[in-house]
């Protein structure tokens, strides 16, 4: 059976870190976890141009730093601790972000990491560098990315399925991480090459009849996999006719989920790196949470 025992969550004790705090707690409490631990990475990178604006570099002044950073951490997982009554464990790390919250997860081997999405900038910044999209990359746990503040357990959740492995994990944890949720289990399919055929002389008619045969073996597939999941009567599927990611942002639109639940597609190195291009567009556009569960790992931690 699936569990979260250890979630981790990366914190620089700004308000938008106070969201994904804020999930992390709730999903300890609800899914019977041990352990929160925040983690907050004091950067390598600032901490060595300070020693270059030092007129005399000062390893008292960098102590000074790190203890007073450790403090307020304390202070804040002490207060939080008390607030939410769970166990809380503060973290301080030096070096990269994105690095150091990949090796703590790794070292935990914790079933989550929980990161928030900084406003707006989130969506130019995600595929530009920064720290959530390089832990997205690397981290093999579920990453959960918050864009929206808590109110309670997730109620609508929409999980984006193309019949594989990777989509059958992502319904598999949507059903563990939701279990009182409304889950919609949502297909997208296409007649390949269809705007090539029309330039290629076959008939509207041949065209619409391969597309009625593509959405019946969608339909088939669709039911299998809803069958093999063992999810009969809990969860409701969609098959649609479109694009991919245009059909998952129509249908977000349609029922307004609070949570999107996605396999982190892609195997080869090039594909690695755009996390999957259904996946990255279900990122960027989304404006609820997004949980991004990676192909290579989904047990009990």
């Amino acid at each position: 059976m699936f569990t979260m025992k250890r979630i981790v969550t990366g914190t620089d004790l700004s308000w938008y870190a106070s969201r994904a705090e804020a999930r992390a707690a709730m999903l300890v409490r609800e899914l019977g976890g041990e352990e929160l631990y925040l983690l907050h990475v004091i950067g390598g990178v600032a901490l060595e141009s300070l020693r270059h604006l030092l007129s005399q570099p000062s390893q008292e002044t960098e102590r000074r730093l790190v203890d007073s950073a450790k403090g307020q951490l304390a202070r804040h997982a002490r207060e939080f601790a008390e607030q939410r009554r769970i166990p809380v464990t503060p973290v301080i790390e030096i070096g990269s972000a994105h690095a150091e919250i990949v090796a703590h997860a790794d070292a935990l081997n914790a079933g989550l990491v929980v990161l928030g999405a900084h406003g707006g900038s989130f969506v130019r910044e995600l595929f530009l560098g920064s720290t959530a999209e390089k832990v997205l990359r690397k981290l093999s746990c579920p990453v959960l990315i918050v864009k929206r503040e808590p109110r309670g357990p997730y109620e609508k959740v929409l999980v984006p399925v193309d019949f594989s492995e990777s989509s059958r994990r992502a319904a598999e944890i949507a059903l563990h991480i939701a279990p009182q949720a409304d889950i919609t289990l949502l297909h997208a399919f296409e007649v390949p090459f269809e705007g090539k055929l029309h330039f290629a002389g076959v008939s509207d008619e041949a065209i619409h009849a391969y597309r009625a045969e593509a959405r019946e073996q969608a339909n088939q597939a669709m039911k299998l996999f809803v069958s093999a999941l063992g999810a009969n009567g809990r969860v409701s599927h969609r098959v649609e006719f479109g694009h991919a990611p245009s059909v998952i942002r129509e249908q977000a639109d349609a029922i307004e989920p609070d949570l999107i639940v996605m396999g982190k597609h892609g195997q080869s190195e090039w594909e690695e790196l755009l996390l999957g291009s259904v996946t990255k567009h279900v990122l960027r556009e989304a404006s609820c949470d997004v949980l991004v569960v990676s192909p290579d790992r989904l047990k009990g931690a």
